[in-house]
């Protein structure tokens, strides 16, 4: 006995196939984004921290980041696990802490806070590793924070510039 998905001289056409076809490309080049800090921000010390912006993308696969608006976000267009990192580099001032979290839709993730000493010299802090489900829509960000008692710019030289990376690593559960 034979089954047959469509009677025979039945046509393939695109329509019928399209979801199942976006569903591959994603699979076979996931949505990937390398963003870079170019223009210096300035973090004010203490409070809530600053929100960092990009406004250079080395990739972007699926147009999750904006040069435009909401330079700071990526915004998922395909559901998944993203797997998140990057760093912030701050200009010298040996006074107090520098540090980065990580937000999804405006709220801050748990576990996602990395803290550490100033030093004489620039410092760049490398946000945690996190792996984060995104619904199509969704958007994650960067807080850089520092406590030095004044404000202080993000140092933006070729080699230290801030950085956000996003990947898609899986669509399981």
């Amino acid at each position: 006995m034979t089954v047959s998905l469509l009677p025979a001289g039945s046509r393939i056409l695109a329509e019928s196939v399209s979801p199942w076809s976006d569903a591959l490309n994603d699979l076979l080049q996931p949505p990937v984004a390398e963003l870079r800090q170019t223009v210096s921000v300035n973090v004010t010390s203490g409070g809530t921290g600053v929100l960092m912006t990009f406004t250079t993308e080395d990739i972007d696969t699926a147009g999750g980041h904006s040069n435009v608006s909401n330079t700071g976000r990526y915004t998922s267009t395909v559901w998944g696990y993203y797997l998140l990192g990057g760093a912030v580099s701050f200009a010298s001032n040996a006074t107090g802490r520098r540090g980065c979290w990580w937000r999804k839709n405006g709220t801050v993730l748990d576990g996602s806070e990395i803290v550490m000493a100033a030093g004489s010299n620039i410092v760049t802090v490398p946000a945690r590793s996190k792996i984060v489900e995104l619904d199509v829509g969704d958007y994650v960000e960067m807080i850089a924070f520092q406590d030095s008692g004044s404000t202080l710019a993000t140092a933006v030289t070729a080699t230290q510039q801030p950085t956000m990376s996003v990947r898609l690593v899986s669509y399981l559960s």
